[in-house]
């Protein structure tokens, strides 16, 4: 794959309803080369910024510090963002 031609995520909204919240939440990942600088990009006339879309931990070199273009979680709010605590007793 070549470098920095991949995005991390976009927020689709269903149906275009702006009321829903999109969320991703990208966690103890190796991130290759192809995830670009600014790894989140906007959908359909939304901008990935009114979504909540955030990074913690990742590593590699598609992985980058925190910045405006790269939300970063705080250890406590990772706490929030554990496999468990989204999927509970399912195993998929």
């Amino acid at each position: 794959m070549d470098q920095g031609t991949f995005h991390l995520g976009r927020p689709w909204y269903a149906g275009g309803d702006a009321a829903l919240h999109p969320q991703t939440v990208v966690r103890d990942s190796e991130l290759g080369p192809a995830v670009r600088t600014a790894p989140w990009t906007d959908m359909s006339g939304f901008p990935w910024q009114g979504a909540r879309f955030a990074e913690y931990h990742n590593s590699g070199p598609g992985s980058g510090g925190a910045g405006q273009d790269r939300p970063q979680l705080t250890d406590e709010e990772a706490a929030d963002h554990t496999a468990a605590r989204w999927l509970g007793d399912w195993t998929p």
